[in-house]
C-alpha cells in the first residue's frame, strides 16, 4: 500500500526529515510532519491520513503523543504506531489506553520501520473488512422474516433481531445478558398419543426447548404456535462458544 498518507509526528527536526525520507524510498509519497501535538490533531483532521507514526514524548507544546493519539481517535479511525526512545512504564501505560497498531523503540532500522508500517496497514485493511462483512450479516439477519437469537457460551442472549423481538414480545435492548430460558418459553404441543413433540438437545441439564410448540410471549400470552432450530456455534478447536436459535411460525418452514 505505497500509496498510503503517511503522517509523522515528530518534534526533532532532523529526526522528523530523516523518516520522511525514509519513507519516500519506500514508495509512500509526500509523508507530512507535524512537530508538536496540536499540529498533529490539527493536520490530522484536515488530512486524514492512513497511518500516524507518533512520537510519544513531545516537547514542544502543550500535547504529548500520547494525548495528541487520544484526541486525533475520537474523531478518526486510523492506525497509530509509536515512537519511543524511553521504556518508561508509567508512559507506556498511558500509551497502552490508547491501544496503539503498534511501536518502534528508537533509533530504529529502515526494515523495522517498513515491516511495521507494511503488517499495521494490513492488519487494519483486514479488521475493515471483516467488519464490512460483518455489518452486511448483521443487516441480513435484521432483515430475514424467522426470528433469530444468537446466545453466548453461558447461553445469555446477545443478539435479538426484530422478527424475534416481535415473536417473543421482547425487545433487543431488555433482552440481552438475560437467560435465552427466561426469553424463549416454548410449551410443547400434544400428539394424538398424547406424547410431548421432540426435543432440541438441551442447553444444560435443567432447560430444554421443544422443537414445536406454542410460544410464551413477555406478556405471557401463548399466541404463536412455532418451529425452532437450534445450531451450535463451535470454536477454533470445535468446542461451543454460543447457540442460534432460528424461529418460525408454524407453516413458514422451507
Amino acid at each position: 500500500m505505497s500509496s498510503a498518507k503517511i503522517l509523522i509526528v515528530e518534534d526533532e527536526g532532523l529526526v522528523a526529515q530523516d523518516i520522511r525520507h525514509r519513507l519516500e524510498q519506500m514508495g509512500y509519497p509526500s509523508p507530512v510532519i507535524a512537530s508538536t501535538g496540536e499540529e498533529a490533531v490539527d493536520k490530522a483532521s484536515r488530512l486524514s491520513p492512513d497511518l500516524i507514526l507518533m512520537d510519544i514524548i513531545l516537547s514542544r507544546g502543550y500535547v504529548d503523543g500520547v494525548e495528541a493519539a487520544e484526541k486525533i481517535r475520537a474523531f478518526l479511525d486510523v492506525p497509530i504506531i509509536f515512537l519511543t526512545a524511553s521504556s518508561d512504564a508509567t508512559t507506556l501505560d498511558r500509551a497502552k489506553l490508547t491501544e496503539p497498531d503498534g511501536y518502534i523503540l528508537k533509533p530504529f532500522q529502515t526494515r523495522e520501520l517498513q515491516i511495521a508500517i507494511e503488517l499495521t496497514l494490513y492488519k487494519y485493511e483486514l479488521d475493515r473488512e471483516i467488519l464490512r462483512q460483518d455489518r452486511l450479516v448483521l443487516a441480513t439477519l435484521r432483515e430475514m422474516e424467522e426470528g433469530v437469537i444468537a446466545t453466548d457460551e453461558s447461553r445469555r442472549i446477545f443478539f435479538l433481531n426484530p422478527a424475534a423481538e416481535k415473536l417473543t414480545g421482547w425487545m433487543e435492548s431488555d433482552a440481552v445478558g438475560k437467560p435465552v430460558s427466561e426469553i424463549v418459553k416454548i410449551h410443547s404441543l400434544q400428539t394424538a398419543g398424547n406424547e410431548e413433540s421432540e426435543h432440541l438437545p438441551a442447553f444444560d441439564s435443567e432447560v430444554r426447548i421443544p422443537s414445536h410448540g406454542n410460544l410464551e410471549s413477555k406478556n405471557g400470552l401463548n399466541t404463536e404456535v412455532i418451529t425452532v432450530n437450534r445450531s451450535v456455534v463451535p470454536s477454533d478447536r470445535e468446542e461451543s462458544i454460543g447457540n442460534v436459535l432460528i424461529i418460525r411460525k408454524f407453516g413458514n418452514r422451507k
